[in-house]
């Protein structure tokens, strides 16, 4: 922001600048550009070796000292001239204030921010006007509220204490089944899904408006198994933390289903079949070939999915129906730490595409690669995606490479800010071959940046899925969370805390504003 000061050339302008220095405060308003700056340092991550002390702590240290420097070597004003300033000022500002209003001298009353505006507001409603201040960030998808139960455990500070016997629920299981966790007749969610979209007043002309998500949480994997076991212990650093269950056998690498897992998988694609039937209800044929199936990367995920879909029939005649297969999307994996093995994802291929040679570090990222050897046992990968997507002759999953490796930094996987949603296309499947591919920076150090991956993922989502209604998706409990914190924005004041195989449906509202949809109406898919 630039802040301009009144004319005062009619009092002489060699003594005006004299006096300016000592009228002027020693902490001035920032201007545009300074304002940019501290907003993106707000954002650095912590350096390698400096997680308890961020980037941007230090810099704005550095900057505060710089200014304190400053301050002390002031020569201080003498009292006849802190007078006469005052004097001075008081004709100048007078004077000025005939110009405010006709395009006058203070920039800040008509400040607007320059970025992208992230529509949307509380109450799932939108945010009248495509500008805001820049302090303000808004989700560009909401939440249709209202509609089931569990928002009363995430809309109440005192959610968990109120509501603890139904936090041991998951959605099909509250009310004896009756609703599926609705807190209304599905009549009226019907309804709710079918219902226009108005942005500003304005319909958005668009097919895709709204859409029900169904994000399914993987059932109980090893290393579910493994953490449960270690509470009440002193945390281990994760450099420490094994490749394979010293109990079970079982690896964490990239961890399956236990049979307790394989289990919750099942009983959720039985869930899953109940809530396509409520949702197509009295629907015809061709309504009900609007569906679309996703899935996260990690074996957990896609076990789930294979399960709760392709060997559940009352699901599978939706896919069936639909046409599509099960997309493998690397943006709704869990959230990226590449210094736990169970975080990991398994290459799509051992070998680079290009070259034909191995690839680095054997799909391992290079945080776990370059461990100490004694840390390495058992940190190994011996099947791709591939593979364990095409186990069952009815598997029907789609993995798609990203072709142009060359990409934006804000469209990396891991690496997305708040407005990666109106420039990131292309976006739903894999990212890149392995996560030896990852930067540092590709750690995802907050729930924030699990949010602003979900709002490019729901972006993408609604371009290219524009005829789908539903959209089932084999998530974790992290990425239930940040599309949570994404459609209840300020208003979510608890955790969503996901039980394995638990079926969260929430109703999604396309808020961004028209003018920055122009981009994706240009993207040939």
């Amino acid at each position: 922001m630039t802040t301009s000061r009144p004319n005062a050339s009619w009092v002489g302008p060699s003594f005006i600048r004299t006096l300016l220095p000592f009228v002027s405060s020693p902490l001035k308003t920032p201007t545009t550009a300074e304002r940019a700056r501290d907003e993106e340092v707000l954002l650095l991550k912590p350096s390698p070796g400096k997680e308890n002390e961020s980037d941007s702590d230090a810099f704005l240290d550095g900057q505060e000292a710089s200014m304190k420097t400053k301050k002390d070597k002031r020569t201080p004003p003498s009292r006849g001239v802190v007078i006469a300033a005052a004097v001075l000022t008081s004709f100048v500002v007078v004077l000025g204030r005939e110009s405010v209003g006709k395009g006058g001298f203070d920039e800040r009353m008509r400040f607007k921010a320059t970025r992208p505006f992230l529509g949307g507001g509380k109450g799932g409603e939108s945010v009248e006007g495509a500008t805001t201040n820049i302090e303000e960030e808004k989700s560009a998808f909401v939440a249709v509220r209202d509609l089931f139960k569990y928002e009363s455990r995430i809309l109440s500070s005192d959610a968990e204490k109120e509501n603890e016997e139904d936090a041991r629920k998951r959605n099909y299981e509250m009310d004896d089944g009756a609703l599926f966790g609705a807190s209304c007749q599905w009549g009226s969610i019907r309804a709710k899904i079918n219902a226009e979209v108005f942005n500003n007043n304005e319909t958005t002309s668009r097919e895709n408006g709204r859409k029900l998500f169904l994000f399914v949480r993987h059932g109980e994997a090893a290393h579910n198994v493994w953490g449960e076991r270690r509470k009440g212990e002193a945390p281990m650093p994760n450099e420490q933390v094994p490749c394979t269950d010293e109990v079970t056998g079982k690896s964490l690498l990239d961890p399956s289903l236990t049979q307790v897992g394989l289990h919750e998988a099942t009983e959720s694609g039985k869930a899953l079949m109940t809530y396509m039937e409520k949702v197509f209800k009295e629907s015809g044929e061709e309504e009900a070939k609007r569906v679309a199936f996703f899935t996260s990367p990690q074996a957990r995920a896609i076990e789930t999915s294979r399960l709760a879909v392709l060997h559940t029939s009352g699901v599978k005649k939706y896919q069936s129906a639909s046409g599509k297969s099960i997309r493998v999307s690397d943006l709704i994996r869990n959230k990226i730490d590449l210094t736990v093995p169970f975080e990991i994802r398994r290459p799509y291929s051992f070998e680079d595409d290009l070259t034909g040679d191995p690839i680095q570090y054997g799909g391992l990222s290079r945080a776990l690669a370059k461990r100490e050897e004694k840390y390495l046992e058992g940190c190994e990968f011996t099947k791709t995606l591939g593979d364990i997507t095409s186990i069952h002759e009815n598997d029907d999953y789609e993995i798609a490479a990203r072709e142009n490796a060359a990409q934006e930094t804000k469209c990396r996987l891991g690496e997305a800010t708040s407005d990666s949603v109106f420039t990131c296309a292309d976006e739903l499947g894999l990212l890149v071959n392995s996560d030896g591919e990852l930067r540092y920076e590709s750690n995802e150090l907050s729930m924030q940046s699990v949010r602003d991956r979900m709002r490019v993922w729901f972006a993408n989502v609604f371009e290219e899925e524009r005829d789908a209604k539903v959209i089932v998706a084999f998530v974790h409990s992290d990425i239930i969370e940040g599309a949570l914190k994404e459609l209840y924005g300020d208003d979510m004041k608890s955790e969503y805390k996901a039980l394995n195989g638990d079926v969260v449906p929430v109703l999604v509202k396309d808020v961004r504003p028209k003018e920055y949809l122009n981009f994706w109406n240009e993207t040939d898919y």
